[in-house]
């Protein structure tokens, strides 16, 4: 209990300390507060001493997500994203096009190797298009033992991780030495703050406050509708709506002009990177098994390479190739820290409605791989 709690005031105060330090010291500036935020709960995570609940962590990033996607979205400008769209979509299709491709060759490579090579393939293209739900799904679809599951997602953690840190850091600056610079419709990441008067101030905290509370609101309608529906909490379909409604409210002028949304969202980014970190125990890559490490590794490191060259062909800029493989190898959840890393918000809706396409076709294409391949 008090190990949980010790963890709980650092990811809830770790962040807001960070962004206050960030604007007095230098060194934080140039690693980046959302890295460190990362590298923090990692240090967590494997620290004996505190061993956090898994389940704790998982609700504080499924909340910070859930209310940080809305206040991202309020100033979107979606006539300007349409213009954007198909670029969008293309890069996106490299991205599943890629992952295919490259698990069918390794199904191939490894298959001498690895049992059930086919159905490995078949659930990595799963949660390479859409999400972990899909790697089960696929998995459950065709039998697989519950301990392949166990292995590809201790396997996937720490792989994906290892990216999720390349895609904070070196992704944009690497990726802009061949790909042109943005041209899509940018939201400002910069919200105006509060000036010195008190009267500003207390402005300032009155919009933050507007502004969660009625993220809080969408959430809970949200969640409210997939229970009517569903009978349950269905993450996809949460996220599904709380973006429509998002995106709704956008097109009121008193929501697009709240101050510090992008901020508010930014704190509870940085707590999602924490409790994100947190559950990534390097202990999980002992038992993934070394041969299984090296086939999900196999699939991610050259199907971001298939993507990467195929934007470049058709000339697609770096930030929603950025955007677009995050959608597909994370999901969701991971494209508000994404945006934030890459000082693009803009791409947000991009990132959310890709990795909504991705859950929503990828059982079909991983079970129809895997039942080829066999």
């Amino acid at each position: 209990m008090t190990a949980n709690l010790i963890t709980l005031i650092i990811v809830l105060g770790l962040p807001g300390l960070l962004i206050y330090a960030e604007k007095h010291v230098r060194v934080i500036r140039w690693i980046g507060p959302i890295i460190l935020c990362y590298l923090a709960g990692i240090l967590i995570a494997n620290t004996p001493v505190l061993e956090p609940d898994p389940a704790m962590l998982s609700l504080v990033t499924e909340v910070s997500v859930c209310l940080a996607i809305p206040l991202l979205l309020f100033a979107t400008d979606l006539r300007g994203w349409v213009r954007h769209a198909r670029k969008t979509l293309l890069s996106f299709l490299i991205a599943v096009t890629g992952v295919t491709i490259v698990s069918v060759i390794a199904c191939f490579v490894f298959r001498d190797h690895v049992s059930d090579a086919a159905l490995i393939s078949g659930m990595m293209i799963g949660v390479y298009t859409g999400g972990t739900p899909n790697m089960s799904a696929i998995g459950i679809a065709l039998n697989a033992e519950e301990e392949i599951f166990v292995l590809l997602n201790s396997a996937d953690i720490i792989i994906s991780g290892i990216y999720f840190i390349f895609l904070l850091t070196a992704a944009k600056p690497l990726l802009r030495l061949f790909l042109p610079g943005f041209s899509g419709p940018v939201t400002s990441s910069e919200a105006p703050g509060p000036a010195g008067s008190a009267v500003e101030r207390k402005r300032g905290l009155l919009h933050i406050a507007l502004g969660v509370a009625l993220s809080a609101v969408i959430v809970g309608a949200a969640i409210g509708l997939s229970l009517v529906f569903t009978g349950r909490m269905v993450t996809p379909v949460i996220i599904l709506l709380l973006t429509t409604f998002a995106i709704g409210a956008s097109f009121s002028k008193k929501v697009r002009n709240l101050r510090n949304t992008y901020r508010t969202a930014e704190y509870l980014l940085f707590v999602f990177a924490v409790a994100m970190g947190a559950m990534a125990n390097l202990r999980d890559l002992a038992a993934a098994g070394p041969v299984i490490f090296l086939y999900c590794g196999f699939i991610v490191f050259f199907s971001i390479v298939f993507h990467i060259g195929g934007s470049a062909f058709f000339r697609i800029d770096a930030d929603t190739v950025i955007i677009t493989s995050t959608a597909a190898i994370f999901g969701p959840a991971f494209v508000g820290p994404v945006s934030n890393a890459i000082k693009n918000p803009g791409v947000v809706f991009s990132g959310i409605t890709m990795s909504l396409l991705g859950f929503a076709f990828a059982n079909y294409l991983g079970i129809l791989v895997a039942t080829l391949l066999k």
